[in-house]
């Protein structure tokens, strides 16, 4: 395979734009900051406080990353880059986004705009044009998600759109053939609207298993990210980049030192334990609150098998 391939274009056909490698085909030198947003607004509940940037915070991050000579591009732009081998140019960045609320639209392409920025929005594709349900627990359940004439001119202006379930679930702890179903109709759904290639993936809530990576690749997704607020690593799974979470609290400066691995670390083996132990924690608590029906009686007899 040529070591030349094409930059992503989020309007491109559905039938060709990204080749079809679910594997890297040689070393990449270093690693990739990969910031994860959720929310860029000034009105937010305080249990919120941690997924949600202001406006004036957020242009000044960007501007830190544009005053120190960093680059953006979208995921599958990495991606691609990532599968043949290529090398990442220096200083580079990906900026991501979670849920796909109306107010990246308002709050945060702006900024983006202004510095040059690519991103990708991950969108949770049962929820486009409704509100924010999920976030109850966080007193945010109505904050509004976007429309799909917003997500189109969101592709114009460069945004790539990556899809983020079709509810929200915790897909890790659901039967296969329920996460199956949120997977592959959110990247259906969201190509419909979109008349463009959805070729990224994120996990609600970051939780990642073995199996529901596999379903995302059968989904014909082409990457996928998690969190782990962890600098993604040159040897990481395509379907399991890691991302750095940005809150409120990170100034400019402070930015710049998270990218340059001050209070980020590659992922390593203690964060899969950890990971596969809160699973099933998560597990057994579904398993209470849905009261053990016949359906979740089967599902306990595999708790201590880890995926």
């Amino acid at each position: 395979m040529a070591n030349t391939i094409q930059p992503f274009d989020p309007r491109g056909s559905l039938q060709t734009n990204f080749p079809i490698i679910l594997e890297r085909n040689g070393p990449i030198s270093q690693t990739i900051p990969i910031l994860l947003y959720h929310s860029v607004s000034d009105q937010f509940d305080q249990r919120y406080g941690r997924w949600c940037v202001t406006p004036r915070r957020f242009e000044e991050q960007m501007s830190a990353l544009a005053e120190g000579g960093f680059h953006a591009i979208s995921i599958s732009d990495l991606a691609q880059k990532l599968a043949v081998g290529l090398p990442v140019p220096d200083r580079c960045v990906a900026v991501t986004f979670d849920d796909g609320l109306k107010d990246f639209q308002s709050g945060a392409l702006p900024v983006l705009t202004k510095f040059g920025f690519a991103a990708t929005l991950y969108v949770v594709a049962g929820s486009v044009g409704k509100t924010s349900g999920w976030l109850a627990a966080l007193g945010e359940d109505r904050r509004p998600m976007l429309q799909p004439e917003d997500m189109l001119e969101l592709l114009d202006a460069g945004i790539e759109i990556g899809a983020h379930s079709m509810t929200h679930p915790e897909l890790d702890i659901l039967d296969r053939k329920a996460a199956c179903e949120e997977i592959r109709t959110s990247r259906i759904v969201l190509e419909d609207a979109l008349s463009a290639p959805v070729q990224s993936f994120a996990y609600p809530f970051g939780y990642a298993s073995t199996t529901t990576r596999a379903l995302v690749r059968k989904a014909g997704f082409r990457s996928a990210v998690v969190v782990r607020h962890a600098l993604s690593s040159p040897d990481e799974d395509l379907f399991g980049l890691s991302r750095l979470i940005v809150t409120e609290q990170l100034s400019g400066s402070d930015l710049l030192e998270l990218i340059h691995g001050k209070g980020a670390k590659p992922p390593a083996i203690q964060h899969k334990i950890k990971t596969d132990i809160w699973r099933l924690v998560r597990r057994v608590r579904r398993l209470h609150r849905d009261g053990f029906s016949a359906g979740s009686r089967s599902e306990s007899k595999d708790l201590g098998r880890m995926v």
